[in-house]
Protein backbone atom coordinates (compact mmCIF):
# COMPACT_ATOMS: atom_id res chain seq x y z
CA UNK A 1 0.00 0.00 0.00
CA UNK A 2 1.76 2.93 -1.16
CA UNK A 3 2.28 6.55 -0.31
CA UNK A 4 3.97 9.79 -0.59
CA UNK A 5 5.62 10.69 2.13
CA UNK A 6 6.68 14.47 2.72
CA UNK A 7 7.68 14.11 6.96
CA UNK A 8 9.91 13.36 8.35
CA UNK A 9 11.66 12.64 4.98
CA UNK A 10 10.64 12.99 1.14
CA UNK A 11 9.98 9.46 -0.32
CA UNK A 12 7.25 9.88 -3.16
CA UNK A 13 7.84 5.63 -2.90
CA UNK A 14 7.10 4.78 0.78
CA UNK A 15 5.53 1.98 2.02
CA UNK A 16 2.46 2.86 4.70
CA UNK A 17 3.34 -0.53 6.72
CA UNK A 18 6.71 0.40 6.83
CA UNK A 19 6.09 3.73 7.79
CA UNK A 20 3.29 3.25 10.14
CA UNK A 21 4.34 0.23 11.71
CA UNK A 22 4.22 -1.65 14.88
CA UNK A 23 7.70 0.21 15.88
CA UNK A 24 6.05 3.61 15.51
CA UNK A 25 2.94 2.58 17.09
CA UNK A 26 4.22 1.19 20.16
CA UNK A 27 6.54 4.01 21.13
CA UNK A 28 6.36 5.82 24.59
CA UNK A 29 4.11 9.29 23.70
CA UNK A 30 5.45 12.00 24.80
CA UNK A 31 3.79 13.46 28.29
CA UNK A 32 1.23 16.05 27.43
CA UNK A 33 2.94 19.41 27.04
CA UNK A 34 6.49 18.33 27.44
CA UNK A 35 8.81 20.91 26.85
CA UNK A 36 10.61 19.88 23.88
CA UNK A 37 7.33 19.61 22.19
CA UNK A 38 6.12 22.83 22.95
CA UNK A 39 9.90 24.13 21.89
CA UNK A 40 9.43 22.34 18.44
CA UNK A 41 6.47 24.53 17.54
CA UNK A 42 7.85 27.53 18.70
CA UNK A 43 10.97 26.75 16.58
CA UNK A 44 8.61 26.33 13.52
CA UNK A 45 6.76 29.73 14.10
CA UNK A 46 10.10 31.16 13.87
CA UNK A 47 11.10 29.17 10.63
CA UNK A 48 7.50 30.21 9.20
CA UNK A 49 7.93 34.23 10.00
CA UNK A 50 11.95 34.29 8.52
CA UNK A 51 10.68 32.08 5.40
CA UNK A 52 11.38 34.45 2.51
CA UNK A 53 8.49 35.94 1.10
CA UNK A 54 6.08 34.66 3.72
CA UNK A 55 3.84 37.90 3.96
CA UNK A 56 2.40 36.97 1.02
CA UNK A 57 0.33 34.64 2.49
CA UNK A 58 -1.14 35.90 5.30
CA UNK A 59 -2.70 32.29 6.01
CA UNK A 60 0.86 31.16 7.36
CA UNK A 61 1.65 34.57 9.24
CA UNK A 62 -1.20 33.86 11.29
CA UNK A 63 -0.15 30.46 11.95
CA UNK A 64 3.06 31.32 13.06
CA UNK A 65 1.79 34.08 15.41
CA UNK A 66 -0.62 31.26 16.79
CA UNK A 67 2.29 28.72 17.37
CA UNK A 68 4.67 31.30 19.62
CA UNK A 69 5.26 30.45 22.76
CA UNK A 70 3.28 32.87 24.36
CA UNK A 71 0.20 32.04 22.66
CA UNK A 72 1.04 28.30 23.47
CA UNK A 73 1.15 29.31 27.04
CA UNK A 74 -1.90 30.77 26.90
CA UNK A 75 -3.83 27.81 25.90
CA UNK A 76 -1.77 25.23 28.02
CA UNK A 77 -1.51 27.17 31.27
CA UNK A 78 -6.35 27.57 31.77
CA UNK A 79 -6.60 23.98 30.75
CA UNK A 80 -3.91 22.67 33.03
CA UNK A 81 -5.68 24.87 35.70
CA UNK A 82 -8.55 23.21 35.59
CA UNK A 83 -7.40 19.48 35.96
CA UNK A 84 -8.99 18.38 39.19
CA UNK A 85 -5.91 17.42 41.81
CA UNK A 86 -7.57 13.77 41.56
CA UNK A 87 -7.13 13.43 37.91
CA UNK A 88 -4.05 13.04 35.82
CA UNK A 89 -3.98 13.83 31.73
CA UNK A 90 -2.26 11.47 29.44
CA UNK A 91 -1.97 11.24 25.68
CA UNK A 92 -4.68 9.09 23.89
CA UNK A 93 -2.16 7.65 21.70
CA UNK A 94 -2.41 7.36 18.10
CA UNK A 95 -3.59 9.89 16.21
CA UNK A 96 -5.01 9.94 12.71
CA UNK A 97 -5.59 13.12 10.83
CA UNK A 98 -7.32 13.26 7.16
CA UNK A 99 -6.82 16.96 6.34
CA UNK A 100 -9.36 19.06 4.23
CA UNK A 101 -8.61 19.90 0.46
CA UNK A 102 -10.31 23.36 0.60
CA UNK A 103 -8.55 25.11 3.92
CA UNK A 104 -4.91 22.99 3.04
CA UNK A 105 -3.15 24.34 6.68
CA UNK A 106 -5.77 24.71 8.89
CA UNK A 107 -5.14 20.88 9.96
CA UNK A 108 -1.58 22.46 11.41
CA UNK A 109 -3.57 23.61 14.35
CA UNK A 110 -5.37 20.55 15.39
CA UNK A 111 -2.25 18.41 14.67
CA UNK A 112 -0.22 21.62 16.97
CA UNK A 113 -3.12 20.45 19.86
CA UNK A 114 -2.62 16.83 19.53
CA UNK A 115 1.39 16.65 19.63
CA UNK A 116 1.20 18.83 22.46
CA UNK A 117 -0.68 16.74 24.53
CA UNK A 118 1.71 13.70 23.77
CA UNK A 119 0.26 12.01 21.02
CA UNK A 120 1.61 10.39 17.49
CA UNK A 121 0.42 11.90 15.49
CA UNK A 122 -0.28 10.26 11.08
CA UNK A 123 -1.36 13.33 8.55
CA UNK A 124 -3.28 12.74 5.15
CA UNK A 125 -3.12 15.49 3.45
CA UNK A 126 -4.63 16.56 0.13
CA UNK A 127 -3.14 15.30 -3.14
CA UNK A 128 -3.28 18.35 -4.26
CA UNK A 129 -0.39 20.80 -2.61
CA UNK A 130 -0.62 24.36 -3.16
CA UNK A 131 2.58 26.72 -2.60
CA UNK A 132 1.68 27.39 0.88
CA UNK A 133 1.22 23.52 1.69
CA UNK A 134 4.44 22.82 0.01
CA UNK A 135 6.35 25.55 1.93
CA UNK A 136 5.07 24.36 5.38
CA UNK A 137 6.27 20.94 4.51
CA UNK A 138 9.50 22.06 3.13
CA UNK A 139 10.02 23.96 6.92
CA UNK A 140 8.85 20.69 8.44
CA UNK A 141 11.21 18.31 7.03
CA UNK A 142 14.05 20.81 7.31
CA UNK A 143 13.10 21.31 11.09
CA UNK A 144 12.82 17.64 11.64
CA UNK A 145 16.55 17.06 10.48
CA UNK A 146 18.06 18.82 13.23
CA UNK A 147 19.14 16.45 16.07
CA UNK A 148 17.42 18.32 18.82
CA UNK A 149 13.88 17.54 17.38
CA UNK A 150 14.80 13.53 16.99
CA UNK A 151 12.08 12.70 19.39
CA UNK A 152 9.27 14.79 17.31
CA UNK A 153 10.58 13.19 14.04
CA UNK A 154 9.69 9.85 15.61
CA UNK A 155 6.41 10.24 16.45
CA UNK A 156 5.24 12.05 12.96
CA UNK A 157 4.29 11.34 10.28
CA UNK A 158 2.73 13.18 7.17
CA UNK A 159 2.14 12.00 3.63
CA UNK A 160 -0.96 11.71 0.85
CA UNK A 161 -2.31 8.96 -1.04
CA UNK A 162 -5.29 9.06 -3.58
CA UNK A 163 -9.20 7.55 -2.07
CA UNK A 164 -8.21 4.19 -0.51
CA UNK A 165 -10.61 2.24 2.26
CA UNK A 166 -6.90 -0.43 2.34
CA UNK A 167 -4.84 2.12 3.87
CA UNK A 168 -7.92 3.87 5.35
CA UNK A 169 -8.46 0.71 7.62
CA UNK A 170 -5.33 -0.20 7.89
CA UNK A 171 -4.68 3.47 9.80
CA UNK A 172 -8.28 3.49 11.41
CA UNK A 173 -7.01 -0.06 12.86
CA UNK A 174 -4.12 1.57 14.77
CA UNK A 175 -5.46 4.73 15.51
CA UNK A 176 -7.01 5.72 19.64
CA UNK A 177 -8.28 8.96 18.00
CA UNK A 178 -9.45 10.02 14.07
CA UNK A 179 -9.47 13.61 13.69
CA UNK A 180 -11.57 14.18 10.14
CA UNK A 181 -11.74 17.08 8.49
CA UNK A 182 -13.85 17.58 4.98
CA UNK A 183 -16.99 16.82 3.40
CA UNK A 184 -19.83 15.14 4.84
CA UNK A 185 -19.10 12.52 2.35
CA UNK A 186 -15.63 11.95 3.10
CA UNK A 187 -16.58 11.76 6.77
CA UNK A 188 -19.23 9.32 6.59
CA UNK A 189 -16.96 6.93 4.19
CA UNK A 190 -14.41 6.84 7.02
CA UNK A 191 -16.29 6.65 9.84
CA UNK A 192 -18.14 3.31 8.47
CA UNK A 193 -14.21 1.67 8.58
CA UNK A 194 -13.40 -0.34 10.96
CA UNK A 195 -11.28 0.78 14.03
CA UNK A 196 -10.40 -0.04 17.94
CA UNK A 197 -13.41 -0.27 19.88
CA UNK A 198 -12.76 2.72 21.96
CA UNK A 199 -11.16 4.83 18.96
CA UNK A 200 -12.65 8.77 19.61
CA UNK A 201 -13.66 10.45 16.39
CA UNK A 202 -13.21 14.20 16.36
CA UNK A 203 -15.29 15.19 12.96
CA UNK A 204 -15.08 18.45 10.79
CA UNK A 205 -17.94 18.43 8.93
CA UNK A 206 -19.10 21.20 5.91
CA UNK A 207 -20.61 24.12 7.91
CA UNK A 208 -21.73 27.58 6.58
CA UNK A 209 -21.37 30.81 8.21
CA UNK A 210 -22.98 34.49 8.51
CA UNK A 211 -21.50 38.37 9.48
CA UNK A 212 -24.41 40.48 11.70
CA UNK A 213 -23.89 43.77 11.40
CA UNK A 214 -25.95 46.21 13.55
CA UNK A 215 -27.24 48.91 10.80
CA UNK A 216 -27.42 51.82 13.28
CA UNK A 217 -24.58 51.58 15.19
CA UNK A 218 -22.55 50.86 11.60
CA UNK A 219 -24.27 54.08 10.26
CA UNK A 220 -22.63 55.84 12.79
CA UNK A 221 -19.08 54.85 12.65
CA UNK A 222 -16.51 57.39 11.12
CA UNK A 223 -15.29 56.18 7.70
CA UNK A 224 -11.82 55.35 9.28
CA UNK A 225 -13.64 52.46 11.17
CA UNK A 226 -15.81 51.53 8.47
CA UNK A 227 -12.36 50.98 6.41
CA UNK A 228 -10.76 49.02 9.20
CA UNK A 229 -13.84 46.79 9.52
CA UNK A 230 -13.95 46.37 5.42
CA UNK A 231 -10.13 45.32 5.67
CA UNK A 232 -11.11 42.39 8.90
CA UNK A 233 -14.05 41.52 6.87
CA UNK A 234 -11.46 40.87 3.94
CA UNK A 235 -9.51 38.69 6.16
CA UNK A 236 -12.74 36.65 7.14
CA UNK A 237 -14.32 36.19 3.76
CA UNK A 238 -11.13 36.47 1.37
CA UNK A 239 -8.44 34.07 2.79
CA UNK A 240 -9.04 30.12 1.27
CA UNK A 241 -11.40 31.89 -1.50
CA UNK A 242 -14.22 32.11 0.89
CA UNK A 243 -14.28 28.26 1.42
CA UNK A 244 -13.73 27.72 4.73
CA UNK A 245 -16.40 27.13 7.22
CA UNK A 246 -15.92 29.82 9.02
CA UNK A 247 -15.78 32.58 6.14
CA UNK A 248 -19.10 34.20 5.63
CA UNK A 249 -20.94 33.42 3.13
CA UNK A 250 -24.60 35.71 4.56
CA UNK A 251 -24.39 39.04 5.80
CA UNK A 252 -27.05 40.37 7.47
CA UNK A 253 -27.72 44.08 8.19
CA UNK A 254 -30.21 44.36 11.66
CA UNK A 255 -32.54 47.62 11.78
CA UNK A 256 -35.23 49.04 10.05
CA UNK A 257 -35.02 48.58 6.40
CA UNK A 258 -33.74 52.53 5.79
CA UNK A 259 -30.73 52.09 8.06
CA UNK A 260 -30.01 48.36 6.84
CA UNK A 261 -30.30 49.87 3.30
CA UNK A 262 -28.13 52.93 4.00
CA UNK A 263 -25.38 50.39 5.97
CA UNK A 264 -25.23 47.56 2.86
CA UNK A 265 -24.53 50.38 0.51
CA UNK A 266 -21.95 51.84 2.43
CA UNK A 267 -20.54 48.19 3.89
CA UNK A 268 -20.17 47.03 0.33
CA UNK A 269 -18.63 50.17 -0.61
CA UNK A 270 -16.01 50.30 1.41
CA UNK A 271 -15.25 46.30 0.86
CA UNK A 272 -14.98 47.08 -3.22
CA UNK A 273 -12.40 50.19 -1.81
CA UNK A 274 -10.88 46.85 0.02
CA UNK A 275 -10.63 45.07 -3.07
CA UNK A 276 -9.15 47.24 -5.18
CA UNK A 277 -6.50 47.95 -2.73
CA UNK A 278 -5.69 44.94 -2.45
CA UNK A 279 -5.53 44.34 -6.18
CA UNK A 280 -6.61 40.94 -7.04
CA UNK A 281 -8.96 41.08 -9.10
CA UNK A 282 -11.00 37.59 -10.02
CA UNK A 283 -9.14 34.96 -12.08
CA UNK A 284 -11.61 33.89 -15.44
CA UNK A 285 -12.26 30.78 -13.17
CA UNK A 286 -13.94 32.43 -10.45
CA UNK A 287 -15.38 35.07 -11.99
CA UNK A 288 -17.39 32.23 -14.51
CA UNK A 289 -17.74 30.33 -11.39
CA UNK A 290 -19.88 33.29 -10.16
CA UNK A 291 -22.24 34.73 -13.11
CA UNK A 292 -23.32 31.02 -13.33
CA UNK A 293 -23.96 30.61 -9.63
CA UNK A 294 -25.25 33.98 -9.35
CA UNK A 295 -28.30 33.20 -11.84
CA UNK A 296 -28.74 30.07 -10.70
CA UNK A 297 -29.21 31.31 -7.46
CA UNK A 298 -31.85 34.66 -8.85
CA UNK A 299 -33.54 31.70 -10.67
CA UNK A 300 -34.27 30.64 -6.68
CA UNK A 301 -35.09 33.63 -4.92
CA UNK A 302 -38.44 35.48 -4.19
CA UNK A 303 -37.12 39.08 -4.62
CA UNK A 304 -36.91 40.52 -8.29
CA UNK A 305 -34.24 42.40 -7.63
CA UNK A 306 -30.62 41.52 -9.50
CA UNK A 307 -27.30 42.39 -8.09
CA UNK A 308 -24.82 45.30 -8.97
CA UNK A 309 -23.07 44.79 -12.14
CA UNK A 310 -20.34 41.94 -11.70
CA UNK A 311 -17.11 43.34 -11.84
CA UNK A 312 -13.90 41.23 -11.44
CA UNK A 313 -12.68 43.71 -8.58
CA UNK A 314 -15.81 43.96 -6.81
CA UNK A 315 -18.00 41.50 -4.32
CA UNK A 316 -20.83 39.69 -5.35
CA UNK A 317 -23.69 40.48 -3.58
CA UNK A 318 -27.13 39.16 -4.14
CA UNK A 319 -30.44 39.98 -1.89
CA UNK A 320 -32.77 37.44 -0.84
CA UNK A 321 -35.82 37.98 1.52
CA UNK A 322 -35.22 36.78 5.29
CA UNK A 323 -37.12 33.49 4.83
CA UNK A 324 -34.76 32.18 2.38
CA UNK A 325 -31.94 32.55 4.40
CA UNK A 326 -32.27 28.73 4.89
CA UNK A 327 -32.44 27.89 0.79
CA UNK A 328 -29.26 29.15 0.25
CA UNK A 329 -26.20 26.99 1.94
CA UNK A 330 -24.09 26.60 -0.73
CA UNK A 331 -21.18 29.11 -2.46
CA UNK A 332 -19.31 28.82 -5.13
CA UNK A 333 -16.64 31.06 -3.03
CA UNK A 334 -14.98 33.98 -4.45
CA UNK A 335 -16.24 36.86 -2.45
CA UNK A 336 -19.96 36.05 -3.76
CA UNK A 337 -22.29 36.90 -0.53
CA UNK A 338 -25.95 36.49 -0.14
CA UNK A 339 -26.89 39.72 2.03
CA UNK A 340 -30.59 40.01 3.98
CA UNK A 341 -32.27 42.75 6.51
CA UNK A 342 -33.52 41.87 9.98
CA UNK A 343 -35.61 43.76 12.25
CA UNK A 344 -33.64 42.13 14.78
CA UNK A 345 -30.98 39.31 15.99
CA UNK A 346 -33.65 37.22 17.03
CA UNK A 347 -35.01 36.73 13.71
CA UNK A 348 -32.28 34.38 12.86
CA UNK A 349 -32.94 31.84 15.86
CA UNK A 350 -35.25 30.01 14.01
CA UNK A 351 -32.92 29.95 10.34
CA UNK A 352 -29.78 28.31 11.84
CA UNK A 353 -29.21 24.67 11.73
CA UNK A 354 -26.58 21.93 13.50
CA UNK A 355 -24.55 22.99 10.06
CA UNK A 356 -24.27 26.72 11.06
CA UNK A 357 -21.10 27.19 12.55
CA UNK A 358 -19.72 31.44 12.78
CA UNK A 359 -21.72 34.22 13.49
CA UNK A 360 -19.23 37.29 12.87
CA UNK A 361 -20.48 40.65 14.45
CA UNK A 362 -20.19 44.40 14.89
CA UNK A 363 -22.62 46.65 16.71
CA UNK A 364 -23.95 44.19 19.14
CA UNK A 365 -23.12 43.81 23.38
CA UNK A 366 -21.86 40.78 25.10
CA UNK A 367 -25.44 40.93 26.34
CA UNK A 368 -27.62 40.65 23.36
CA UNK A 369 -25.32 38.19 22.02
CA UNK A 370 -25.42 35.52 24.84
CA UNK A 371 -29.27 35.98 24.91
CA UNK A 372 -29.24 35.24 21.05
CA UNK A 373 -27.12 32.13 21.67
CA UNK A 374 -29.36 31.07 24.88
CA UNK A 375 -32.27 31.22 22.46
CA UNK A 376 -30.92 28.98 19.56
CA UNK A 377 -30.03 27.00 22.27
CA UNK A 378 -28.13 24.10 20.61
CA UNK A 379 -29.81 24.36 17.47
CA UNK A 380 -26.51 25.91 15.83
CA UNK A 381 -23.99 28.41 15.92
CA UNK A 382 -20.48 27.41 17.15
CA UNK A 383 -18.73 30.51 17.68
CA UNK A 384 -19.93 34.06 18.10
CA UNK A 385 -16.66 36.31 17.40
CA UNK A 386 -16.20 40.11 16.13
CA UNK A 387 -15.84 40.81 12.17
CA UNK A 388 -11.92 39.88 11.81
CA UNK A 389 -11.66 36.74 13.79
CA UNK A 390 -13.57 34.60 11.66
CA UNK A 391 -10.82 32.23 11.18
CA UNK A 392 -9.01 32.97 14.35
CA UNK A 393 -8.40 29.31 15.57
CA UNK A 394 -9.48 28.50 18.94
CA UNK A 395 -8.48 25.25 20.84
CA UNK A 396 -12.76 25.05 21.66
CA UNK A 397 -13.78 24.45 18.05
CA UNK A 398 -17.34 23.12 16.58
CA UNK A 399 -18.03 22.85 19.49
CA UNK A 400 -14.94 20.51 20.83
CA UNK A 401 -12.93 21.38 23.64
CA UNK A 402 -9.95 20.03 21.45
CA UNK A 403 -7.65 19.24 24.46
CA UNK A 404 -9.82 17.66 26.53
CA UNK A 405 -10.88 15.64 22.98
CA UNK A 406 -7.33 14.87 22.26
CA UNK A 407 -6.13 13.71 25.79
CA UNK A 408 -7.74 11.53 28.34
CA UNK A 409 -7.94 11.86 32.14
CA UNK A 410 -6.97 9.01 34.49
CA UNK A 411 -8.78 9.16 38.03
CA UNK A 412 -7.08 8.73 41.03
CA UNK A 413 -8.87 8.36 43.99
Amino acid sequence: MKVIQYTPVNNPDADIENIVNDKFVKQKPLSPFHETSVNFLSALSKEILEYPGVKVFPELVALAFWLRRANLSSIISPFNNKIDDSEVVVPRGVAFHIAPSNVDSIFLYSWALSLLVGNLNVVRVSQTLNEQLEILLSILRELLHQKEWTEIKDRNIIFTYPRDEKINIYLSNRADVRILWGGDETIKSIRVLPSKPATKDILFADKFSYTAVDASMYSSLPDEKKIQLARNFYNDAYWFDQMACSSPRFVLFVGSEKECEASSKAYWKFLEDELMQKGKPDTLDIAMEKLVYMYESISRTELPTLPAELNSNKPTVLRVAKNEITKFRETCGGGFFFECFLNNLDELTGMVSRKDQTLGYYGFSKDELKQFASKVNGAGIDRIVPIGQALNFAPTWDGYSLLNELSKRVSVL
